[in-house]
């Protein structure tokens, strides 16, 4: 929801370069800018503020206030929640009976939409509220291990959603069986390759194709845990350059040697690329794709790496 989103942007009162720069520090000097920390410890030291900053966090808090009202609940009973609006909703509505009054009189009106639109938020709130902080994968399973404590309308949801699952994923059940703990997909991988003489002849085999991917590519599970699916050649590697400090070792190693084998590409194919490919795009495999086609015009030494 707007309002919710608006108080990522506006609670992020920060000290840097500004009148309670030095109170921040003397008061503060251990908190995290965001999600109105900084705010809210600032507030609990209204009087030791200097006066420019007393006013400034006035202004703050009252601007902030008369946009989103919640602004303040939010920094108090949600600071470990992370920055999504939905689940910044959840914990507005676990939190309903403390919201201070400005925040409750408007959540009460949006409350309404939000069961409407989200028919297992309560049940969420209930039953799997804990699992907020983990991974989004845990709420589901949650949901689902606990789907006859729900409510009517959210266990008809639930019921339908494992119908779905189990006929797009023959190893549904013997994941809940065998990895119920498990919430990220490489995690629940490496938990049915352990038990894969066990699995039904289908299962099995979804999970040795997974074997298989590993295999030809090692950052394939590295590409899994940190990268959105589908994403091009270009994309999957700038994925995994930001994320290169969580990278497995095998993936690192493949990288460099790509990248030594990729140099060597360049210096051998740039004389058969200016010759045979000069309008061929430097993206989506293009270069490489037009070589191959000309394999038998290539030189030896280009033929040889393609």
């Amino acid at each position: 929801m707007k309002f919710l989103a608006l108080m990522l942007i506006l609670v992020s009162f920060t000290s840097e370069a500004n009148v309670c720069a030095q109170d921040a520090k003397k008061f503060c000097s251990g908190t995290e800018p965001g999600k109105g920390q900084l705010a809210k410890c600032l507030d609990d030291y209204q009087a030791q503020l200097s006066s420019a900053c007393a006013k400034e966090l006035k202004d703050f808090k009252n601007k902030t206030g008369q946009k989103n009202p919640c602004f303040e609940d939010l920094a108090d009973f949600c600071a470990d929640i992370p920055t999504d609006n939905r689940k910044l909703e959840y914990c507005l509505l676990k939190n309903e009976n403390r919201l201070g009054q400005m925040c409750s009189a408007d959540f009460k009106k949006k409350k309404p939409n939000i069961i409407v639109q989200d028919v297992c938020a309560q049940d969420i709130v209930n039953t799997c509220y804990s699992t907020l902080t983990e991974p989004e994968a845990a709420t589901s399973r949650c949901l689902i291990k606990n789907r006859n404590k729900l409510s009517g309308f959210c266990q008809k949801i639930v019921n339908k959603k494992i119908s779905e699952m189990k006929k797009a994923n023959p190893c549904f059940d013997e994941t809940e069986k065998h990895c119920q703990t498990q919430t990220e997909f490489v995690d629940i991988h490496a938990c049915m390759e352990k038990k894969i003489n066990i699995l039904s002849p289908n299962c099995k085999k979804v999970v040795q194709e997974e074997i298989n991917k590993e295999k030809a590519n090692p950052c394939y599970m590295d590409l899994r845990k940190h990268c959105k699916r589908g994403l091009n050649a270009s994309d999957q590697h700038h994925c995994l350059t930001l994320n290169e400090k969580e990278l497995s070792n095998s993936c690192r190693q493949f990288r460099v040697t790509e990248s030594q084998k990729l140099k060597k590409m360049v210096d051998l194919c740039e004389p058969d690329r200016l010759k045979l490919c000069p309008k061929a795009p430097f993206q989506n495999g293009m270069i490489l794709k037009c070589l191959k086609e000309n394999i038998a015009n290539v030189s030896a030494g280009c033929k040889a790496l393609l």
